[in-house]
């Protein structure tokens, strides 16, 4: 249970993030620091039961079944890897949280806390998953908060926080790819079970596969060539996220990654080449680019790629001892990384500034900043006595151990050699440059005073570098930790590592003499060298070329959609139809031979007298030029459907068809209001294409209907839902059991998109200024004939319809009571007979339009902000609905049992969310299309009504539309062509709609 503690903390400490945040502002970071070393106490039982062998599964592991029917579970456990990469991410979290304390501005920092509290919980339950499908999971939420945590930084981070994702999303996909391939080869997502499997060894092509796509997948997180580029980019974040993200965890990521799947692919040629290769280069690379850099943060940046490639290049190597070198050098670069982020932004306050051509000599005014940014720098270039020089010792040591021919291993060792001269001399640069090299009257902008460093942020700076002073001269305290979490990176039995600081006169002493030396005679020519290296920048920007890439896509998909880029729904639709055309009568035509008769029975009397009154109802539709005569032949052919399919007996269908079919008429109704009474004239050429489209449409549906309809038996999932569907949900009525127990996945998806389509309409319809129709603004003399008797028709039709609001309301009083107990009664029996919450919620949103029809004024239905509070809490609703499956056996899964001997689901729990976002989107669309008000906008009717009175006083109750937001100072006249002014200007010429 010491693992299920862990990320319990993790889970308390997300959800205690606003609290905080809004309790104590930035200072909220000293009790999510707080709770970060909690998270990493309680997992210290794990972590004694790992270094000591004893393996207490109740202690090191947790796993509840998560989709039992596919294997996959929500399973953690504890192993040496693991412990050492959580350690880390939690103990570097809680220093850079307590960092932050002081370096963020004063106030509200929620946007930082709580995506770095959600970072923390991913990133502990990336190393310690024990399912492949978990653990991508946990690396995809990795990248998201990444992510954020970037973009949260204004206008400089958002271009690099789109990089940063498209590359780490890059790997993501093949990531995705590997753990597909083997949950579909190996039958298991359990990870124990995938790294132990023998297929690696009898299937080499297939490992080769996974292996490189695993590669692939860890490259792009830990920032290796080409992938590199991301990381240098995302320093427009803020310092302790840099410090974070960049020394403890999303890079720490793919180190994992390739550290997790080294007992299956350490001995694969493909995974030893790739990483070598990539890892050398990666590390000359950052080593230039950083000795280029002027500014601080970014040569502290390709410093890490640098760094980084040294670890993937032991990994490639993949013995006891590289692996050994690469979980020491992974511990060192967190401490003195972590340390020196935080060191630029204690300069960065102090200064002013990072960029070291403007920077003063800081020794005098900042001589602690100085030391432990001293002891950082001799760290990470693998200068004694720091833990720095121990890690690096033990690249060496792991690259002559490569296997192959003898000079390999000299050709890697040396390769890290090289490197680490250049590491040398980016860390003189970083230290001479900062403190020694600075000159007043060099600076490019005026010189502005040098502030101390604050304690709290040197001393939170200085904690992980000055750690790793006593760990380099007691280097042995790791032996059990590092021993055990190579085991479980080779899973080749007991390792017993023995790590000591002094190892007497070696090959790789004798190497890191000659490092010293070289970086020495760097540093002492700094004046001459670095100045031509900074003057000759790269030619190729890692952020220009994800420039041109992206606009090329850009170029290319223009291209694309030239032949759609229109307005005109004709151009739209014509391709959908013409393809679907080809598709029907093309299979019609390769089918007609092997078709069976028609099934008997299939064909009743009513089909012939629906099918001519359907074709009447729908070509009275097509040529009819005013839009009310076009509405109701519409609503016809709705209203002659749903007869057809009550013959065809689907009770359920036909009253959900007729439901839909009123309220759809009522909103467009609705919408006509801001529509001309008319359409315009189609072109000749347009009428002539859209009959032909229309034609050669409806010839491929009725193939479609003719290739599927009565040809064939029921499916067998048919007949499964038949024979089985009673007895495993205890409902009578199939239709509804599927759509709320079978397949409440696909149900919840689509209720997704309804309520998604309700905020979509209160965001469109609430930004637009509705046009005023004022009854009183009748045509001017000099408008056109057929302007002025649409007109006058209009404010006839208008100013009678008052007189039907009395009638309508008494019926009202008498009907909403019955539609509420039909809707109720509907809602209660759907389980077993025709009804259910989609059925239900339309009558009861029935209720709702008759309550607008049936006022003398345009109002809203209910307070301004319920529509998308009923939206939201239906969703939550469903949602919630699935989550207690899991004590079932997972997500959506009902549960069952009778209650006063009456049998009830959780699926009517779930039904009741689709009843109430169906309730919500019916009334937004009533209340925005048939009001001016805004939905949440609690003034707007009071503000409508007042408008209102003010424009019909002494003539109507109250106006059909309103200007929403503002007074409408001068009325205007809704034409086709045309609008008016009141003031008596000249009519103004507008364009057609």
């Amino acid at each position: 249970m010491s693992v299920l503690w862990t990320l319990l903390i993790l889970v308390a400490t997300v959800a205690l993030t606003p609290l905080l945040d809004r309790a104590l502002g930035r200072s909220a970071c000293w009790p999510l620091a707080a709770l970060y070393l909690a998270a990493a106490a309680a997992l210290l039982p794990a972590t004694a039961a790992v270094l000591t062998g004893a393996g207490d599964e109740d202690v090191t592991a947790f796993a509840v079944p998560w989709a039992p029917q596919w294997g996959i579970e929500l399973a953690f456990r504890a192993d040496g890897l693991g412990i050492v990469f959580a350690m880390i991410a939690l103990v570097i979290g809680a220093v850079v949280l307590a960092y932050s304390a002081r370096y963020l501005e004063r106030g509200s920092q929620l946007s930082f806390s709580l995506v770095m509290a959600l970072f923390t919980l991913s990133m502990v339950g990336l190393v310690l998953a024990d399912d492949l499908v978990l653990l991508f999971i946990c690396w995809e939420l990795t990248s998201i908060a990444s992510f954020l945590l970037i973009a949260r930084s204004g206008a400089a981070g958002q271009a690099a926080s789109l990089r940063t994702m498209l590359i780490t999303f890059l790997g993501g996909l093949s990531l995705l790819a590997a753990v597909a391939l083997m949950v579909m080869r190996l039958g298991t997502s359990s990870l124990q079970e995938v790294l132990a499997s023998d297929i690696w060894t009898t299937d080499p092509a297939f490992t080769t596969l996974v292996a490189v796509l695993v590669a692939v997948a860890a490259c792009t997180k830990s920032a290796q060539f080409p992938f590199h580029v991301w990381l240098p980019d995302a320093m427009a974040a803020a310092t302790p996220v840099s410090a974070y993200l960049h020394a403890a965890a999303v890079v720490k990521a793919g180190i994992f990654l390739l550290l997790r799947f080294s007992p299956a692919f350490h001995e694969v040629l493909a995974w030893n080449l790739l990483l070598i290769i990539a890892g050398l280069i990666t590390a000359f690379v950052g080593g230039f680019l950083a000795l280029q850099q002027r500014d601080l943060k970014k040569l502290m940046a390709y410093s890490t790629v640098s760094q980084l490639g040294l670890i993937v290049t032991v990994i490639g190597v993949g013995t006891e001892a590289a692996i050994l070198a690469a979980v020491l050098h992974t511990i060192a670069h967190a401490l003195f990384k972590s340390g020196l982020f935080m060191m630029v932004g204690v300069i960065d306050h102090g200064a002013h500034t990072r960029e070291l051509r403007r920077m003063p000599a800081l020794l005098r005014a900042m001589p602690g900043a100085f030391a432990v940014t001293l002891l950082g720098c001799m760290s990470m270039a693998g200068l004694p006595p720091m833990l720095g020089f121990v890690s690096k010792e033990s690249l060496l040591t792991g690259a002559l151990d490569a296997g192959g021919p003898a000079w390999a291993g000299w050709v890697v060792a040396l390769g890290i050699a090289g490197a680490s001269v250049l590491t040398f001399a980016y860390c003189a640069k970083i230290v001479l440059g900062a403190f020694i090299d600075g000159r007043d009257e060099d600076a490019v902008t005026p010189r502005r005073e040098v502030h101390p460093a604050d304690r709290v942020m040197l001393w939170t700076a200085a904690l992980p570098i000055l750690a790793g002073l006593p760990l380099a001269l007691v280097v042995g305290v790791l032996d059990t930790p590092v021993s055990r979490a190579i085991e479980a990176a080779l899973h080749e039995g007991e390792v017993h590592a023995h790590l000591a600081f002094w190892h007497g006169l070696t090959p790789e002493l004798a190497i890191t003499a000659g490092v010293i030396t070289l970086g020495t005679l760097i540093a002492l020519n700094r004046r001459r060298l670095l100045p031509a290296l900074e003057a000759r920048p790269f030619p190729v920007d890692g952020a220009r070329v994800l420039t041109a890439v992206d606009r090329l896509a850009e170029r290319i998909g223009a291209v694309l959609v030239r032949p759609i880029a229109s307005d005109d729904p004709m151009r739209h639709l014509a391709a959908i139809l013409v393809l679907f055309s080809a598709v029907a009568l093309g299979s019609l035509a390769v089918l007609a031979g092997s078709l069976e008769p028609i099934t008997e029975g299939v064909n009743q009397p009513i089909d012939g007298m629906l099918l001519v009154l359907i074709t009447g109802a729908t070509l009275l539709a097509c040529t009819r030029r005013d839009r009310l005569g076009a509405t109701v032949s519409i609503s016809a052919v709705g209203i002659l459907a749903t007869v057809q399919i009550l013959a065809l007996g689907a009770p359920d269908v036909a009253l959900t068809q007729l439901l839909v079919e009123s309220l759809t008429i009522i909103v467009i109704m609705l919408v006509l209001q801001k529509l001309p009474r008319h359409f315009e004239p189609p072109t000749r050429s347009r009428h002539r294409g859209a009959v032909v489209l229309a034609v050669l449409a409806g010839l491929a549906a009725g193939a479609a209907t003719f290739l599927f309809a009565g040809r064939r038996d029921r499916s067998e999932v048919a007949e499964y839902y038949i024979a089985n569907a009673e007895e495993i949900t205890g409902g009578h009525n199939i239709v509804n059991v599927i759509l709320v127990e079978f397949r409440a996945l696909d149900t919840l998806g689509e209720l997704a998109v309804l309520g998604m389509a309700g905020v979509a309409i209160v965001a469109v319809l609430s930004s637009i200024r509705h046009r005023f129709i004022d009854p009183h603004d009748r045509p001017e003399p000099d408008a056109p004939a057929a302007l002025r008797e649409e007109g006058t028709t209009a404010h006839r039709a208008i100013t009678s319809a008052w007189s039907n609001a009395a009638a309508l309301q008494m019926m009202v009083r008498v009907t909403a009571p019955i539609l509420a107990l039909v809707s109720a009664m509907l809602f209660l029996r759907g389980h077993n007979a025709p009804g259910g919450g989609f059925i239900a919620a339309l009558v009861g949103s029935s209720i709702v339009a008759l309550l607008y029809l049936s006022t003398s004024r345009d109002r809203q239905i209910g307070p301004p902000r319920l529509p998308l509070l009923l939206i939201g809490a239906g969703i939550a609703v469903a949602i919630g609905s699935g989550v207690l499956g899991f004590a079932a056996e997972g997500f959506l899964e009902p549960l069952h049992g009778y209650l006063l001997g009456v049998h009830v689901s959780s699926s009517m729990i779930f039904d009741l969310g689709v009843y109430l976002a169906v309730l919500g989107l019916v009334m937004v669309a009533v209340n925005l299309l048939g009001t001016s008000a805004a939905v949440g906008d609690p003034d707007s009717e009071e503000e409508t009504r007042e408008r209102a009175d003010e424009a019909f006083e002494g003539e109507l109750e109250g106006p059909l539309e309103t200007i929403r937001g503002e007074r409408a100072p001068r009325r205007r006249r809704v034409g086709r062509g045309t609008a008016h002014l009141s003031s008596g200007t000249r009519p103004k010429e507008v364009g057609r709609r």
